[in-house]
């Protein structure tokens, strides 16, 4: 085993694992990231401290330290966790304070009086929000979230520090043993932009089309 042909295939194997954490997180992120921004946005002053208070802390520790916290420092408190699931536990958390952003730089960059038109038409304020308001939130933040889960995919790297088998720890793996480790992390940086390439140019396909689509490009 001596070249980037021969160290391809084994570390291609932890490419479902990498697309496994980061879909999962970003898309458990997404979910959460709901609430905090609907508090960052509120008219209540704690509401609003307090979801600025999350983003800013979960946003100012570096991704490796949550991770060694869940993994390594909540059994010390009776909490045990596997490897994936602090992985999952940790990159979500992180997911949601970034993406919580995003669905408020959505909101704040609606064309102005998009609420009041909603009324207007005698939509009830649910109808309003899924028809009006969703869609062009949606249209604003795709871009940024596209941007961001190919970062994700990339930054998940990280998960290899706690045993995680991605794309990432294949590559520590089999440097251990390989001839030739520098040709190893090249072939594990060509695994990964063979997988965030695609995506990247997907997406700029598609976010026009999505724009065009309801109605804002």
């Amino acid at each position: 085993m001596s070249g980037i042909d021969d160290y391809f295939p084994i570390i291609a194997q932890g490419v479902g694992m990498t697309f496994l954490v980061a879909l999962s997180c970003f898309s458990l992120g997404a979910l959460l990231a709901l609430p905090i921004a609907a508090c960052r946005l509120s008219e209540n002053t704690i509401s609003r401290a307090f979801a600025a208070a999350y983003i800013a802390l979960v946003r100012g520790v570096p991704p490796i330290t949550w991770l060694f916290l869940i993994f390594y420092g909540l059994p010390q408190l009776g909490l045990r966790f596997s490897s994936f699931s602090a992985a999952l536990v940790g990159l979500t958390m992180i997911c949601s304070a970034y993406i919580a952003e995003f669905y408020r730089s959505g909101w704040l960059g609606m064309p102005a009086g998009q609420v009041e038109a909603g009324k207007a038409l005698g939509l009830s304020g649910f109808d309003a929000f899924r028809k009006v308001i969703a869609p062009q939130v949606f249209v604003i933040i795709l871009p940024m979230a596209i941007t961001y889960f190919i970062a994700l995919l990339k930054n998940s790297a990280v998960v290899s520090v706690i045993g995680v088998s991605d794309i990432t720890e294949r590559a520590l793996s089999l440097s251990r043993t390989a001839p030739d480790p520098f040709s190893v992390f090249i072939t594990a940086g060509i695994v990964y932009m063979s997988v965030s390439v695609p995506i990247g140019l997907i997406g700029r396909l598609t976010s026009p089309w999505v724009a065009r689509r309801f109605g804002m490009a």
